[in-house]
């Protein structure tokens, strides 16, 4: 009777580092998606005066959540959403399906040059409204009124806005940052899975 082996004796545990490095990855993810509501925000600027709470039998729950909340507020949220969740649902993909051990042969069929036409647009059109959403932002600066006010971040801000292409590899950058923590977050959770490496139990 005592002589089965235990059940959780083949059980290994991720190690420290395996767990830190995708709660590391999700806490900058958070900001990243903090960051591109918050532009999505002041640069849209739509539906303002469309409060959520108005909205015919959703309303309710609206007004306990935040009674200031507009549509502005919504659209920025499903804007920063797929902002930061594109890029990882991508490469999650690629990693579970191992692309890029041999990408020639998965593109050699015609249904993953579908699959992948269609990630490239999608992923494309997120970064286009990334940058465009940054730059607009920017450019806010200098029109009359800007919304930003006296102190270091206002005069890097009327630099960027002065050199129209320094805001433009800014915004460029920061895109490309988001996709860049995307691949990061999706390999962390890889690690995080993978049997490979843990501590014995």
């Amino acid at each position: 009777m005592f002589d089965k082996p235990s059940p959780f004796e083949n059980v290994q545990t991720p190690n420290f580092s395996r767990i830190l490095a995708p709660v590391l990855c999700v806490c900058l993810k958070a900001a990243m998606w903090l960051m591109f509501f918050s532009v999505y925000t002041e640069s849209i600027g739509l539906m303002e005066e469309t409060y959520l709470s108005e909205l015919p039998i959703i309303g309710t729950a609206f007004r306990y959540i935040d009674q200031d909340a507009n549509a502005a507020h919504l659209i920025s949220a499903i804007l920063a959403t797929f902002s930061v969740g594109t890029p990882f649902f991508i490469w999650t993909e690629i990693f579970r399906q191992n692309i890029l051990e041999n990408p020639r042969e998965w593109l050699a069929e015609a249904q993953n040059q579908i699959i992948a036409s269609m990630a490239a647009l999608v992923l494309a059109l997120v970064i286009s409204v990334e940058i465009v959403s940054l730059y607009s932002l920017i450019a806010k600066q200098a029109a009359p009124g800007g919304i930003f006010i006296q102190n270091e971040a206002h005069d890097l801000m009327a630099f960027l806005a002065e050199n129209k292409g320094m805001g433009i590899a800014v915004s460029i950058v920061i895109a490309v940052i988001n996709i860049i923590l995307g691949l990061f977050t999706a390999q962390a959770f890889k690690r995080l899975k993978s049997p490979e490496g843990g501590v014995p139990s």
